[in-house]
């Protein structure tokens, strides 16, 4: 099994000083049946008296802390060792097709989970747009509703590649998904917020899940320390064969090299930083990633 050194840096700079901080951290990488966090450190500077962590309500690691002391800068570092392999390939037997699953996902709701019902239904970041349901019939070509989900769901995330373009410098976290779909631009999170909003109108459950991806540089040149970033997929539930995940930046299933950190409705649950300042004034934010693969365990 892969092991992989994950170091995510975050750093604040205040434009004058603030007088209190409260933060919450999606940071440490989850246990699921194909990925093990051997180890996970945090450090804040300045050093909060109050760090704490707890389970959230969707399975996820969360740190939370409070600074009570004047501050210009803040900075939250993670380091992470986790093992990781590839997915387990789905059973054997037919796949419900596209037209099958809205009422498959109905039975599964009423006597499996109930929890998927709120993968079904808007959320904060995630509006089931009337465009995005055109997309998907577009983004999967003549694929309809006799196609078998998992088919059907791959020649939609290909789509992205084709009619999408990644761009850093296009969207902002609050870019709404109506921009992303006229612009034709984004970065990770917006493909994974517009694919969830194409699956949940046609009836499959879609969660968001953040996490991180090993790169690879150009032939013969090495690797940037702190070049990464973290990543962002979606996770659809299939009828019979449960959550798959996909990631439609790259037009591939999640595999090894995909790291899982927290899953959600959207980016709003699963933020790796996100909080409050008390004063402070405009802030700039930098972060740095780095992952690296170090051998099997």
């Amino acid at each position: 099994m892969p092991r992989y050194s994950i170091i995510h840096t975050t750093h604040y700079l205040l434009a004058s000083q603030a007088t209190a901080a409260w933060q919450a951290l999606h940071l440490q990488p989850r246990n699921e049946a194909n990925q093990h966090c051997d180890a996970f450190e945090l450090q804040v500077s300045p050093h909060p008296t109050d760090l704490t962590s707890r389970i959230d309500y969707f399975g996820n690691k969360q740190h939370l802390f409070t600074l009570r002391e004047p501050l210009r800068e803040l900075t939250v570092t993670s380091r992470s060792l986790v093992r990781r392999e590839e997915p387990a390939p789905p059973p054997d037997g037919p796949a419900p097709t596209l037209a099958e699953t809205p009422g498959r996902v109905e039975k599964a709701v009423e006597e499996i989970d109930f929890s998927l019902e709120q993968f079904l239904h808007a959320s904060p970041m995630v509006p089931l747009l009337p465009e995005a349901g055109i997309l998907a019939e577009d983004l999967a070509g003549n694929l309809g509703g006799d196609a078998p989900l998992p088919e059907w769901l791959a020649r939609m995330g290909a789509g992205f590649c084709d009619a999408f373009t990644f761009d850093r410098e296009a969207t902002r976290i609050s870019t709404p998904l109506s921009e992303v779909i006229v612009e034709r631009r984004g970065v990770c999170q917006d493909f994974a917020h517009l694919m969830i909003s194409c699956l949940r109108q046609k009836g499959v459950p879609a969660a968001y899940v953040s996490g991180y991806l090993l790169t690879r540089p150009p032939p013969g040149q090495p690797r940037m320390i702190g070049a990464d970033a973290s990543h962002a997929w979606v996770s659809a539930y299939i009828p019979g064969t449960g959550w798959v995940d996909y990631d439609p930046t790259n037009a591939c299933p999640a595999g090894r090299r995909h790291i899982v950190v927290a899953r959600g409705r959207d980016f709003s649950d699963v933020s790796p930083v996100k909080g409050l300042f008390s004063g402070g004034g405009a802030q700039t934010l930098n972060t740095g990633v780095t992952v690296e693969e170090t051998g099997p365990s």
